[in-house]
């Protein structure tokens, strides 16, 4: 993609990026703040954000579906969230208050899955919310007092989803490119 055209979505970019955007629709009718369903705010949150890191990496890794695609594959090396956060931060995709709030989420979604009696009101995960930092940057930084910390869950991930978001279009404009010969 030549830097004259950055603003223009050719190719796979075109069809990432209306996958990504019937994705947030989907999430949208999925991640409710009248959702009962504690598991699956929680689980849903950090899988759709291990998602959207997946599409910043695939904006500005070079068009190569083969070797992108495979290392973005179970045991391979960004084949975890974990993993995508990483290779995101130190590639100058996100900032440390993204990164650290998205391994909070992270590891909010991985108790959840992995303990039938996790909760949101559990001293840990709590903690773990209440420790969420940029959507007190960017919505308030005094959240009402009532304030629950499921609350802050959803709060804090849906301003990293916006924020992620943008990310994507960031990501694309220093694609890399793949260089035949010297």
């Amino acid at each position: 993609m030549e830097k004259d055209s950055n603003f223009i979505l050719t190719g796979k970019a075109v069809e990432r990026y209306f996958d990504l955007n019937d994705a947030l629709m989907e999430f949208h009718n999925l991640f409710t703040y009248e959702s009962k369903d504690d598991r699956a705010i929680a689980i849903l949150g950090g899988t759709f954000l291990e998602m959207i890191l997946e599409h910043i990496l695939y904006a500005f890794f070079p068009e190569d579906d083969k070797e992108v695609g495979e290392m973005m594959q179970f045991n391979q090396p960004l084949g975890n969230f974990s993993n995508k956060i990483k290779m995101c931060y130190c590639l100058g995709l996100i900032d440390k208050i993204i990164k650290d709030d998205l391994n909070l989420i992270r590891k909010i979604r991985n108790e959840f899955a992995h303990d039938l009696y996790a909760s949101f009101e559990s001293d840990r995960i709590k903690s773990w919310c209440l420790q969420l930092k940029w959507h007190k940057i960017i919505v308030t930084p005094y959240p009402p007092s009532d304030a629950t910390p499921k609350d802050y869950f959803q709060v804090g991930v849906n301003s990293l989803i916006t924020h992620l978001n943008g990310c994507v279009s960031i990501a694309r404009n220093d694609k890399r490119i793949i260089k035949d010969n010297f």
